[in-house]
């Protein structure tokens, strides 16, 4: 499967997985066929891009990092929270909490786990599925950092929350409202009030509100800094802006020890696929192949499917390639949607 922009949907293409409404309810199936009135809906929604099967090898399982009933249960109560503290000031956070509880549950049971893919969402939901999504990548951070259970509850608490201000705000004084709400609920701990404050802050001294930089910025909101800036790179609801995860990934290495806290990054960095399944590759020889399996320790060499030959043609059988024992080949660049589309059009030689 791979991710593509709605506005390159075409009729006939499969859906490979399941895609929900704000309020959690499915759309379309996983497997629907996509016709024109399906496409016109997803655009209406404001869904900047969904996963369909690929039309060359078919169907290619990912696991989940968390399944959709949890998903969709947290970013339900990230949401209510979020509204209620737009309009009262006692907040009841502990279904976010349970929730927090159940999440940190599935990342600890799953070892060598890496992102592979990140859940689309429509502009309603945005806020909310962000919240999750950013909570999930600061814990399992976290995991690689070596926090006990009980600084992992407290970082996903505060990741998950670290947006919490833009019920009242949603510029720069965000933060400064998160803060002020979460302190004063007594029943937290303050860190993560200070999450919240200091998830913009940058290693450099050139963030906000308060230009810490190095160890000053706590370690949880250093996490959820790079985290935050990960999701908002791969999910960009303004699809010239939304870059690929290499693309991504290569963006916050830039930046160690500049925006971000170099042993967070290195931490966090181990948790991402750069080509993760389903993306579209060539390789230095020419060839063009689908990622079918990555490898935790070696990411940049995952194994390939072959689906041309080193001139281009479709080949009827396609052969793997496993980047790890064939040295002499590497990744040169992802294959753009544009000249995805135009393989399926080639008959094989």
């Amino acid at each position: 499967m791979r991710a593509i922009n709605v506005e390159q949907l075409k009729t006939g293409m499969r859906i490979a997985r399941t895609i929900y409404d704000d309020v959690g309810r499915i759309l379309l199936n996983a497997g629907v066929v996509l016709n024109a009135l399906y496409i016109e809906k997803l655009t209406s929604l404001g869904i900047p891009f969904i996963y369909i099967e690929d039309e060359i090898l078919g169907h290619l399982e990912v696991d989940d990092v968390i399944n959709d009933k949890v998903k969709l249960q947290t970013v339900k109560a990230v949401k209510d929270v979020v509204k209620s503290a737009s309009v009262q000031s006692s907040l009841d956070i502990r279904p976010v909490s349970d929730m927090v509880n159940e999440i940190l549950d599935e990342l600890k049971g799953v070892s060598n786990l890496m992102i592979q893919f990140i859940e689309p969402t429509n502009k309603n939901a945005y806020l909310y599925s962000h919240s999750v999504g950013v909570s999930v990548l600061s814990i399992l951070t976290g995991i690689a950092l070596g926090l006990d259970d009980l600084k992992l509850k407290t970082l996903g608490m505060g990741s998950i929350l670290h947006d919490l201000g833009k019920s009242l705000n949603k510029g720069p004084e965000h933060t400064t409202h998160g803060f002020e709400i979460l302190r004063q609920i007594r029943s937290l701990n303050i860190l993560i009030a200070h999450v919240a404050f200091q998830h913009h802050e940058k290693y450099d001294g050139t963030g906000y509100p308060r230009k810490l930089q190095g160890e000053g910025i706590h370690q949880y909101a250093a996490i959820t800094s790079v985290a935050n800036t990960y999701y908002n790179l791969v999910t960009n609801s303004n699809n010239r802006a939304r870059i690929y995860p290499y693309q991504a990934l290569e963006q916050i290495l830039a930046e160690s020890g500049k925006s971000f806290n170099p042993e967070v990054v290195k931490a966090f960095s181990r948790n991402i696929a750069p080509y993760p399944v389903g993306a579209t590759v060539r390789l230095n020889n020419g060839i063009i192949g689908v990622v079918i399996e990555v490898f935790r320790d070696f990411p940049t060499r995952p194994i390939i499917k072959q689906i041309t030959n080193n001139t281009g043609g479709i080949q009827k059988s396609f052969p793997e390639i496993n980047l790890i024992e064939e040295k002499n080949f590497c990744i040169k660049g992802i294959i753009t949607e544009q000249e995805r589309q135009k393989l399926t059009k080639r008959n094989p030689v």
